[in-house]
């Protein structure tokens, strides 16, 4: 889980901000969607709002380019550091800065780095504000300092060539630190933290259920529960040629990798139209299977008709495409971030997604931008230390939480948020 996570010179965010999942031990109200399971207790949930062009979107971008940079060596290969940067002052500024605390296994841990000409970056044990962090590794440029280091010239061969790596996916090529926490924290990046963005596409949506009944069932559980008319979602598995007979028209436009011996035995075959995946063409038992969603509807009378995925509205699709990540954070402890977790989706639906991840006994957290006003309702579902608020000031994001301000549990926050009661709204001047 994160504890928190701050961020300098990247974007819109000039000075440094740091955004935390501290609960205010004064508020009484919905303890369980605080996790009390570790040494520190830690909300489950955040909500970030503020004005179109504030920073939100940014916040996800920054979480989501630590990320890359922490488990994709060539990361920085691929990308223009001037266009990350915070321009909008006369200050010269190289270093982009991000530094975040988390737990795993109940360990804690604080990861920093700069990244500018030299990329400088150091794990450390957390002291948790009692005493100071301990060090795992601190690596400047192509020198790395650990008590815990072995034969280091293997990897300082590899900074040599791709000095713009960051440490640890190259020790987990070529392991160097004697230490475990690396190995985990390396992989606490890689497997236990996720990020969607406005863009994002589910990728093999339809094996993810294939492989995982629990996922399908779950999203059959959600499904019943917010009223989409859709009784069952079920994989339908069709031999090849069966299927290429009732579908003739698809078939003679989807490329020739269709013919079943130039289907890949390991990555298959992906038939997608409008960024969904429609179906996917997998070697069974050495027989070539056609796997697609099936949708089971209600209709006039009770009458039940299966539909597939291209009948679908983009907000039953979208809600299909969240559901993974509500299931990793609820069921497998993982940390979700989501940009504009409404988008595509009535507000009543979001509020449900809501609702049913913070009432769930999770280890994982969801951490979601947000315009959708109706989730501040501190009576039904959220605590205001969950929200957070960003605005922008001189071209530059601030980000406070609303637990800066004094609110009694009886205020209708949404009101006053509305009102600019508390900023982070769009100033509108008059149109002629």
């Amino acid at each position: 889980m994160i504890l928190r996570f701050s961020i300098q010179n990247f974007l819109s965010f000039n000075e440094r901000v740091e955004f935390d999942m501290f609960p205010n031990p004064k508020r009484e109200r919905f303890l369980g969607h605080i996790n009390t399971t570790q040494i520190v207790p830690i909300l489950k949930q955040a909500a970030i709002y503020g004005a179109n062009g504030s920073g939100k979107s940014n916040f996800i971008k920054a979480v989501s380019f630590l990320r890359d940079f922490i488990v994709t060596p060539n990361h920085l290969l691929n990308v223009d550091l001037d266009e990350y940067r915070f321009m909008l002052t006369n200050e010269v500024k190289t270093d982009i800065s991000f530094e975040i605390e988390f737990n795993i296994f109940n360990k804690y841990y604080v990861y920093r780095t700069t990244i500018g000409e030299t990329i400088f970056e150091g794990l450390y044990k957390s002291g948790l504000g009692e005493k100071g962090d301990e060090p795992i590794f601190e690596r400047n440029g192509n020198e790395i300092k650990s008590t815990y280091l072995q034969n280091a010239e293997p990897t300082k061969q590899l900074l040599h060539k791709n000095p713009k790596s960051s440490l640890l996916p190259l020790n987990n090529q070529f392991p160097i630190i004697n230490n475990s926490d690396v190995q985990d924290v390396y992989n606490w990046f890689l497997k236990m933290m996720y990020v969607v963005t406005i863009d994002s596409n589910a990728v093999n949506l339809i094996k993810l259920m294939v492989n995982n009944p629990d996922l399908l069932e779950f999203a059959n559980e959600v499904f019943r529960k917010i009223g989409l008319g859709i009784n069952r979602l079920d994989v339908e598995k069709t031999p090849l040629d069966e299927w290429v007979i009732k579908h003739k028209q698809i078939a003679n436009t989807i490329d020739q990798k269709l013919n079943m011996k130039q289907i890949d035995t390991k990555t298959g075959l992906i038939g997608s139209r409008n960024n969904r995946d429609e179906f996917i063409v997998e070697q069974v038992e050495g027989k070539d299977v056609v796997m697609e969603f099936i949708f089971e509807q209600l209709g006039k009378n009770g009458i039940k008709k299966n539909m597939q995925i291209t009948s679908q509205s983009d907000g039953t699709f979208r809600v299909l495409t969240l559901l993974p990540c509500i299931y990793d954070a609820m069921k497998l402890g993982k940390v979700i971030f989501i940009d504009e977790i409404e988008n595509s989706i009535h507000p009543n639906l979001v509020y449900a997604l809501i609702k049913l991840f913070s009432e769930s006994y999770s280890n994982g957290q969801l951490i979601y931008t947000t315009h959708l006003t109706k989730l501040l309702n501190q009576q039904e579902l959220i605590r205001t230390d969950e929200v957070w608020l960003t605005e922008k000031i001189d071209g530059e994001t601030k980000m406070r939480s609303m637990n800066d301000f004094k609110i009694h549990n009886t205020i209708n926050i949404e009101n006053g948020y509305l009102e600019g009661r508390y900023g982070a709204v769009p100033l509108i001047a008059a149109l002629s």
